[in-house]
């Protein structure tokens, strides 16, 4: 029998930075885990930065600790914690929408700027990082998945890659064949299920090492190629969005 395990759960409370293990997320009615990208790094002018635009961004992680914002450079270092800066909401702009959000002040964006090396605000989205027309609300990925990936890569001679830099919610293992995510539709833990949207195409993210961010050619060119093997796939996809379904979802949740 095909069964699916979490084995692993990950928030990311910026958008774009490295993120925090935790053992269990509350779901909102969105579908989508409290605490999961409700801050965005934007320009000046109120767009978003990501780590196309500034791979250095891997470097750099958030944590929530007991609520409040933690954010530290690439040697673990702490900088400013965030302050809203205004009770009036500012405007950015994230992948084409236009989305209110709260300032959180110079110190921050200062800190930031001189990590990133570019002009920079830390705004939080909060609620709306939860409602807004673009929202993928859950990524799950397979070790299975990620186990065939590594050993193509490691035929090519290529170095195996870690989890984490797919930037999943949430990390599956089972006894189920590799990709078997894509052709499922629901995963039901008992108190909360995954609702399996479509697979999630990749961008360059995956391509971007955690250890100096620097831009390599792997994974995404041979998941381009494994993706064309596999009818349940979309092109260069790995891993799936998801709609998460209860109050909480745990690590150890099996269906």
């Amino acid at each position: 029998m095909t069964s699916f395990r979490i084995e692993q759960m990950f928030l990311y409370p910026v958008k774009s930075l490295g993120g925090m293990a935790v053992q269990e997320a509350q779901i909102t009615p969105s579908g989508s885990l409290r605490g999961d990208r409700e801050w965005l790094v934007t320009r000046p002018d109120g767009s978003m930065l990501w780590q196309g635009d500034i791979p250095r961004m891997a470097l750099l992680s958030a944590q929530l600790e007991m609520d409040r914002l933690v954010l530290r450079d690439a040697e673990g270092r702490p900088g400013p914690l965030p302050e809203i800066a205004s009770d009036s909401p500012v405007m950015v702009e994230q992948e084409g929408y236009q989305l209110p959000g709260f300032d959180q002040g110079d110190a921050v964006a200062n800190w930031l700027g001189a990590c990133l090396g570019a002009a920079c605000r830390l705004v939080r989205l909060g609620e709306q990082a939860h409602r807004w027309g673009g929202l993928n609300p859950v990524h799950a990925v397979s070790t299975v998945s990620l186990a065939a990936l590594n050993a193509r890569l490691a035929e090519r001679g290529e170095s195996a890659i870690a989890v984490e830099r797919f930037r999943p919610n949430i990390v599956l293992s089972g006894n189920h064949a590799a990709f078997a995510e894509e052709a499922a539709r629901a995963l039901d833990f008992g108190p909360a299920a995954l609702d399996l949207r479509e697979p999630c195409v990749r961008c360059e993210l995956p391509n971007i090492s955690l250890e100096d961010a620097s831009r390599q050619k792997q994974p995404l060119k041979l998941i381009g190629a494994m993706s064309r093997e596999r009818s349940t796939a979309r092109p260069a996809s790995f891993g799936t969005y998801c709609t998460a379904r209860g109050a909480v979802l745990r690590v150890g949740m099996s269906t």
